[in-house]
């Protein structure tokens, strides 16, 4: 399993010398737009996530970090739902049957047609998806939580970035990168209410 990752350097919001921890089964990534989510992801991605070759970012925005492992390798699926978008014709390299199927559903049904996928999985994996919550209805919302425990009591690995309350408030612990610590959920999320709050009001 991915156990940490860590910023040698200064790059994009992280700090050098900054680590960012992780723990078996489900990891939740959280906090408010720019907190760097996506930039993590994509820095995970760089270093070894995903089969070498497959996602690269510009050569001048190379990544000063070290992934830290633990244990056996296990099998990695890596998914971003802005970037290997369904509807992107480059992503299905001639698949046509299924790209033109996936321009006659919305993306939350894309999206569940691979959140059923993981839910039939029978074993240890790592999964890194940046945000799978993305215009997913509760209901919906409520299976992805399902899908994520289910990967988890398989012995897997789940690394995900969220900003669904449904689907934080579904794991007793979070990542906050905005205040770059683990949290319960719902302080998480209670932080966020009281913050809205207070700028609506002044």
């Amino acid at each position: 399993m991915l156990e940490a990752i860590h910023f040698l350097k200064p790059w994009r919001c992280f700090k050098g010398d900054e680590v960012i921890p992780f723990r078996a089964g489900v990891n939740l990534l959280v906090g408010d737009q720019g907190c760097g989510k996506s930039s993590l992801f994509q820095a995970i991605q760089v270093l070894g996530m995903k089969k070498p070759g497959s996602f690269h970012l510009p050569q001048k925005d190379s990544v000063p970090a070290i992934l830290d492992y633990r244990g056996e390798s296990s099998p990695v699926f890596a998914f971003d739902f802005e970037q290997d978008n369904f509807r992107i014709k480059s992503f299905f390299n001639g698949a046509m049957t299924f790209h033109i199927g996936a321009m006659f559903h919305s993306h939350g049904e894309m999206v569940m047609a691979m959140i059923n996928m993981w839910l039939k999985i029978d074993k240890a994996m790592i999964v890194l998806v940046d945000e799978p919550d993305m215009a997913l209805s509760i209901r919906s919302c409520y299976k992805l939580v399902r899908a994520f425990k289910h990967l988890a009591e398989l012995g897997g690995q789940v690394i995900a970035t969220a900003h669904n309350p449904v689907v934080i408030g579904g794991f007793d612990e979070v990542y906050s990168l905005e205040h770059q610590r683990w949290m319960p959920s719902s302080q998480f999320i209670e932080t966020q209410f009281i913050e809205t709050q207070s700028e609506t009001q002044s």
